[in-house]
Parts: structure tokens; sequence; C-alpha cells
């Protein structure tokens, strides 16, 4: 039975198992072959520790005692609302490039909120737009990381 419990860890062990396959394969360089730490320690760390933290968690729910009834299912209501987000995350990557990090970020952020069902105006602004200026500033001004501003205001 595929609850919501069961199918998020699934997918990230999925993701996590393909990404060991892919840090696995990362060449070392001819100088890191005798170092205990390379540029590809990393990744196999965060892939194992991925997989653990994803085969722990199934095995939780699996032992889980919650009768039957009580599991909430994958409804078609939420599988509508995660096919929405996923739109919403193309959709953000494509709107980056033109309209920059700022208007992007947080029109993102406001149709996401409204997507998982906030309707408040008050709450959609203030929750969105802070965030990705305070964002903004500590990325640009406080860590001196470029963030693309825009092609809309050349």
């Amino acid at each position: 039975m595929l609850n919501r419990e069961l199918i998020g860890p699934s997918l990230f062990l999925v993701l996590f198992t393909l990404y060991a396959l892919v840090a696995w394969q990362i060449p070392l360089m001819p100088f890191e072959e005798y170092e205990s730490v390379t540029s590809a320690t990393l990744p196999k760390v965060y892939a194992v520790f991925g997989i653990v933290v994803c085969v722990l968690s199934i095995g939780a729910n699996l032992l889980k005692q919650a009768p039957a009834e009580k599991a909430e299912l994958l409804s078609k209501g939420n599988l509508l609302r995660t096919f929405a987000l996923l739109v919403l995350m193309v959709a953000y990557s494509a709107m980056l490039e033109p309209f920059g990090f700022l208007i992007a970020t947080s029109a993102f952020l406001i149709a996401g909120f409204f997507i998982m069902g906030e309707r408040r105006k008050k709450v959609l602004l203030f929750a969105s737009v802070p965030v990705a200026v305070v964002f903004w500033f500590l990325m640009t001004q406080v860590l001196g990381i470029y963030l693309v501003p825009g092609n809309l205001w050349s």
C-alpha cells in the first residue's frame, strides 16, 4: 500500500542510489591518487548517508503499527499539487534569466504558497518577498555571489 510516509523515502532512495552511482564514477586527478580526502569523498559520503537515512525511514514506516484506515493514501489532489509544483519549478528556471532573481523568486514563492493552499494576500506577499530580498542581500552583498539581475532591466 502506497502512502505518503512511504513513497517519499522510496523516491529519495532511488535518487540517492543514482547519485551514488555517479559519485563513484568521479575521476580523480593524478595528484589526488594517494590523498585521503579527494574531490569524490564528499559526494560519496552524501550518497551513503542519504541511502542509510532512506532505508531507516522506510524500515520505520514499515514497522509502524498504524491501522490501514489511518494511513493517509495518496489522493488525486495531492498528486495534482505535486505535479503543479514540479511545473512551477520548471517555470521558475525559465523565468530566472529574463526577469532576474528577485522577481522570479518572489513570483515562485507566491505561486508555490498559493498552490499549497494559502489564499491570504498579506501572507503571500510578506512570506515571499522579504525572504527573496534577504536571500538576495546575503548572497550578493555579504557573500559576493553573482545572481542574475535579469534582461528586463537592460
